[in-house]
């Protein structure tokens, strides 16, 4: 069986570091080879100051290189909303395996991907969602074909491990 690979977008500052340290420790624990873009090579620095080393920028991510593409969210998300290369990755990548943790949800809304989708978020951010076609639940989590959500950093272990069996 081939390495599977999945690619972790975050914002290169204040992006949540608890969905991503536990989202990526699960996929490398069992053997999946994870990446991480953002708009920029260098380093991208968390919301509480961790730093992660930036593999690729997103202008230069071919989708089709990953099984799986997961935005993480925070604060500094906001910056990933309107960039151009950010909602083109996410539309291009619609067919495979998406996810999105916290306020990051609104790129895959912003990309179309969520339109007739079941999906979830923090309650702050549902009008993004609902506005652009998806069905807000509310819920800790969820999942509508390969589409995978997450409202809060609480149920980012399920999160990771939902989505890692999607891909077996």
């Amino acid at each position: 069986m081939a390495e599977k690979k999945i690619l972790i977008v975050v914002p290169p500052r204040d992006f949540e570091s608890q969905e991503y340290e536990i989202a990526r420790r699960v996929w490398e624990d069992r053997g999946y080879k994870v990446s991480v873009a953002s708009l920029g090579r260098g380093i991208a620095t968390s919301e509480d100051g961790y730093s992660v080393p930036v593999d690729v920028s997103v202008k230069d991510v071919k989708y089709y290189d990953y099984d799986a593409i997961v935005f993480i969210g925070g604060e500094g998300a906001r910056l990933l909303f309107d960039d151009k290369d950010v909602q083109k990755l996410a539309k291009d990548a619609k067919y495979k395996t998406l996810g999105a943790t916290g306020n990051a949800a609104i790129i895959l809304a912003l990309a179309g991907v969520l339109e007739g989708k079941k999906a979830t978020a923090p309650i702050d951010v549902a009008g993004w969602l609902i506005d652009k076609g998806a069905a807000f639940t509310g819920r800790p989590f969820e999942i509508d074909g390969k589409v995978f959500t997450l409202q809060d950093p609480m149920g980012t272990e399920y999160f990771a491990n939902a989505l890692a069996k999607a891909l077996n």
